[in-house]
C-alpha cells in the first residue's frame, strides 16, 4: 500500500453544443501532473470553457496485506482476522494490523522519515 496524489478537475462549457462530449460539465481524474497540465492547456485554449477548477487529493492505493511478517494469514474468522487500527499522520495516515496468532504488528504504508507517526509506532500498539 502507498499514498498517491490524484487530481480531480471539473471542466464547464457555456453550452453543451460547444463541448466535445455534448455536456456542459465533465469531471475527470488524473494520476500525473502532466495529464493535469494537458487538460488545463486544452481548457484554456477552448473559448467556450467557462471554468476548470481542480484539486489534488492523496489516496491510499494497493492491496491490503494478507499475512503478517511471520506468515500467518489474515483471512478467516475472528480468530485469525487482524486487529485493525489507524495512526493519523501528516503523510495521510497508516493502517495498523496486529496478528492474532503471534501479535506481530504491521504498519502500512511503512512509516517514513517524514512521518510524524514514527514516535507513536515505538510507543503504542493497537489494543486487543
Amino acid at each position: 500500500m502507498e499514498w498517491r496524489t490524484r487530481w480531480y478537475i471539473t471542466i464547464r462549457w457555456d453550452r453543451a453544443d460547444n463541448s466535445p462530449t455534448g455536456v456542459t460539465v465533465l469531471e475527470r481524474v488524473v494520476d500525473s501532473p502532466a495529464d493535469l497540465r494537458r487538460l488545463i492547456e486544452r481548457a484554456r485554449a477552448d473559448p467556450h470553457v467557462v471554468a476548470f477548477p481542480y484539486r489534488s487529493t492523496r489516496e491510499l492505493v494497493g492491496d491490503e496485506p494478507t499475512e503478517c511478517h511471520n506468515g500467518h494469514g489474515y483471512a478467516g474468522g475472528s480468530a485469525t482476522r487482524p486487529i485493525r487500527g489507524w495512526w493519523p499522520c501528516r503523510c495521510g495516515g497508516h493502517l495498523i494490523l496486529q496478528c492474532r496468532d503471534c501479535a506481530d504488528v504491521r504498519v502500512e504504508p511503512a512509516v517514513d522519515l517524514g512521518c510524524d507517526a514514527r514516535e507513536r509506532q515505538a510507543r503504542r500498539r493497537p489494543q486487543r
